[in-house]
């Protein structure tokens, strides 16, 4: 360290140590705290900031850069990064309206994001997420797999194609900590076994690979429970449902393993049946809490969610026994932390802190977070902001090039395009507006108090909103325009009573001369 060296130098004079000292302290602050601070403590430092932040500390220096993009920090990252939760909503037509894809993410403060994610595309249907990168299924003959937070994205060449029968949650991704391989899942829909309700085999990519890799199961497994109650990655193996009419809740977990790629069954927590409705099957949903595997089951009125203790032992332990009758939320639910989402039949979103294993959800106590309708097709994934870079898989045999004329250039997104565009220039006509208001009130000697609401500045070259924001801001611009009308009611007729008077005045004045006249 330069400052160090100085310091512990001996035999130079006073006047030169002081000399030194003067140069020292004529060079630039920031450079004397880059050479003064270790590599150690500055990689502390940045692991303390979000990646949004990270992406332009790469450009202040070639050893910032260098740390950042250095994959052990990216992994060191996401392990204290929070996780927040994704919502997805598929593309839908509703109302005569075609609705695109789309994700909102809500932050620490729970607050929802406003912007189209650009490497998400209206026609995309999210698979899976896994350290920050997402798993996309379209109609396409690729599969997408990117970073939401660096918009980094590749193409991968799906193992089936022109398949009329595949659908988006026949896939799924995971990582495996030991390897740091990431691998892409297919359940390969068995069409002939089960009247397609089933597999009995699964290809798998590895991320760099040059092709898929078929893997066969142990015996067919249900395709309907993977489909219904999703696919979770935790510790290096991927967890889903199937059918097991000899468990008593006719169901038990599949563990695939992602780095030996062999299969396991878990059964389900042994239960006393009478203490349990066991109705309907399709109320089981295999989830992640606190990086264990869990599994809840709903029936009517309550919440049941256990989590995974050993694989070895096959032993669980209950998390959480939920009370919801008071409520009317059809399900499904999501735990984030010690908080459970949920949301009505109304399409409005809440979310609840549970207070402890036993919880009796009260309708006074539920924080809304927002309205989804008209919106349906609703999923849920914990996802984390990451610095995972996938330059080093491009090269890879199964990687495409996309077409250049998809995503919103497409025209049957026109219609929404253009919703947005007159969206914005009726924001702009608001503004415009509004400093006419108040220069005809300052002509006219008028005090006006314009009680508008902020819309935010849109602009379409930049980013797009997302429909949740489009909703918002429109809701703004009804008020604003109610609130501008009734200002412009009470300016019209002030300026309506101001020329009453002033013909009024001058009609007295006009028979005054009359009178004057009549009267010599």
């Amino acid at each position: 360290m330069a400052f160090l060296e100085l310091r512990g130098r001996s035999g130079r004079s006073q006047e030169q140590t002081m000399a030194s000292k003067k140069a020292l302290a004529m060079q630039p602050s920031k450079k004397i705290c880059m050479t003064l601070l270790p590599q150690d403590i500055v990689e502390l430092i940045l692991l303390r900031l979000p990646v949004s932040t990270l992406l332009r500390c790469r450009g202040v220096c070639k050893q910032w850069d260098g740390i950042i993009r250095d994959p052990q920090f990216a992994m060191v990252h996401i392990q204290r990064a929070p996780r927040r939760p994704l919502f997805f909503f598929q593309r839908e037509n509703l109302v005569h309206l075609l609705y695109p894809s789309e994700a909102i993410l809500f932050d620490e403060a729970w607050s929802p994001s406003k912007w189209v994610v650009p490497v998400i595309e209206p026609d995309d249907f999210l698979c899976a997420s896994c350290n920050g990168l997402i798993c996309l299924y379209s109609d396409k003959s690729t599969i997408k797999i990117a970073n939401l937070a660096t918009g980094e994205c590749m193409h991968l060449v799906k193992p089936v194609r022109n398949s009329k029968t595949d659908h988006f949650s026949y896939y799924s991704f995971g990582f495996h900590p030991v390897t740091k391989q990431y691998k892409v899942m297919h359940f390969l829909r068995d069409e002939h076994l089960h009247v397609g309700t089933s597999f009995s085999i699964i290809q798998v990519y590895t991320l760099g690979d040059e092709k898929w890799r078929d893997v066969r199961t142990p015996q067919a497994l249900s395709l309907r429970c993977v489909e219904r109650s999703g696919v979770v990655n935790v510790d290096g193996a991927m967890y889903w449902l199937t059918e097991d009419e000899e468990s008593v809740w006719k169901h038990a977990v599949v563990t695939f393993d992602l780095s030996e790629e062999l299969f396991q069954w878990l059964q389900l927590p042994a239960v006393d049946p009478a203490n349990y409705v066991l109705g309907d099957p399709d109320q089981w949903l295999i989830t992640e809490i606190d990086s264990n595997v869990s599994v809840s089951y709903y029936e009517t009125g309550k919440l049941h969610i256990w989590t995974i203790d050993s694989k070895i032992e096959q032993s669980w332990s209950q998390k959480y026994n939920i009370c919801l009758s008071m409520l009317e939320v059809p399900g499904p639910h999501w735990i984030c932390g010690d908080k459970i989402i949920l949301h009505d039949f109304n399409k409005n979103l809440y979310f609840y802190e549970l207070m402890g294993k036993n919880s009796e959800i009260e309708s006074s106590k539920l924080v809304k977070q927002l309205r989804f309708s008209p919106r349906n097709n609703m999923q849920c994934f914990m996802f984390v902001k990451s610095l995972v870079r996938l330059d080093a898989f491009r090269k890879a045999g199964v990687v495409r090039r996309p077409k250049r004329r998809e995503g919103w250039k497409l025209k049957k997104w026109e219609v929404w395009m253009d919703r947005l565009h007159r969206l914005e220039n009726h924001c702009r006509s608001i503004h415009d507006m509004k400093h006419k208001i108040y220069e005809n009130a300052d002509k006219m000697g008028m005090e006006i108090n314009l009680d508008l609401q902020q819309t935010p500045d849109l602009d379409s070259s930049l980013r797009l909103i997302n429909w949740l924001e489009y909703r918002r801001v429109l809701e703004i611009l009804c008020v604003n325009l109610d609130n501008m009308h009734e200002v412009l009611t009470v300016m019209n007729n002030t300026t309506d009573a101001a020329h009453n008077k002033e013909s009024h005045v001058a009609d007295q004045g006009t028979s005054s001369s009359a009178v004057g006249i009549s009267g010599s």
